[in-house]
């Protein structure tokens, strides 16, 4: 019996493509038959618009390709440099000031002159040489610019054998400028500083403040003395840093400058900076959970 059916629909497939072949052939008849009555020009006009139909379809293509291409161009995300001419920095004749017997401090001015552009770890150095331009003494340290920033860099007390006869002071690096989308905006308030003469022992003492108006507790802040003389030339300066400023704290200092007796002094500037490039730098303190922040329903307990 299954011998008898597989043949059945051998038998049914074969006659059914048969059929389609034979349909098919009749179309083609069709088609001759129908060419066939058409006049020479209407025959010859209808196979050139088939084949125009090719080189039209690539030419649509390629209009409607570069059509849609310049849309989407305008509204594409591109990778684009955010700035193409940095600025270096602008920076005065270095000062030195004598502390006597052999002690020495310096300070340069330096500004950024980018006013939307920021660099953070800048290398510097200060090189000190004597009349026959001899190195015998130098300093190196890093810094940041916050964008459109003016600020001084000073060298620490320091002890050199010869007189210093002239200084240079550079940034031996290339500096890397970048464009922040944001820079957090830290404000440090210094006070009016208090100055005077201590004799015993004998230095220079200037005392007062700064207060971090920030929601962060400052990692460091860094503070700049610059004393000027009744000439306008800086007479000494110093620097020291204050670490772990609590949000809206007062911090107080005391800055000594031992065995100098600052009698053509003028007046006393003391600047304070934090770097706000740098995230370490900036802690937020978590909320306290007490009962004035706490929202959560009071525990149950058993009755």
């Amino acid at each position: 019996m299954k011998t008898v059916k597989n043949q059945n629909q051998s038998t049914i497939m074969s006659l059914f493509s048969d059929r389609v072949e034979l349909e098919i052939q009749e179309a083609e008849l069709g088609a001759q038959k129908v060419m066939g009555n058409f006049p020479p020009v209407l025959k010859w006009l209808l196979i050139f618009c088939l084949l125009a139909l090719i080189p039209a379809y690539y030419v649509s293509k390629t209009i409607s390709q570069s059509i849609w291409t310049g849309r989407y161009q305008k509204n594409a995300l591109t990778a684009k440099p955010s700035f193409s001419n940095a600025k270096d920095p602008s920076k005065t004749e270095v000062t030195v000031t004598s502390l006597g017997s052999g002690q020495y401090a310096a300070a340069v001015l330096v500004s950024n002159q980018n006013l939307d552009l920021s660099a953070d770890n800048v290398p510097y150095q200060f090189t000190f040489y004597n009349s026959q331009k001899q190195s015998i003494y130098s300093y190196s340290g890093s810094a940041f610019f916050l964008p459109n920033q003016t600020k001084y860099l000073t060298v620490p007390t320091f002890s050199a054998t010869d007189n210093i006869a002239y200084s240079d002071f550079s940034f031996p690096q290339k500096i890397n400028w970048q464009k922040r989308l944001n820079v957090v905006t830290v404000k440090l308030i210094t006070s009016q500083p208090n100055s005077y003469q201590q004799f015993s022992p004998q230095a220079f003492v200037v005392e007062g403040d700064v207060t971090n108006q920030s929601p962060y507790t400052l990692n460091k802040v860094h503070l700049t003395f610059i004393l000027t003389g009744t000439n306008g030339k800086i007479i000494a300066a110093s620097q020291r840093d204050e670490f772990t400023v609590a949000p809206f704290e007062r911090r107080t200092y005391k800055q000594l400058w031992p065995q100098i007796v600052a009698v053509n002094l003028s007046s006393v500037n003391v600047y304070a900076d934090t770097d706000s490039l740098d995230p370490t730098d900036l802690i937020v303190q978590p909320v306290q959970d007490n009962s004035s922040s706490n929202l959560n329903r009071p525990p149950t307990g058993n009755q």
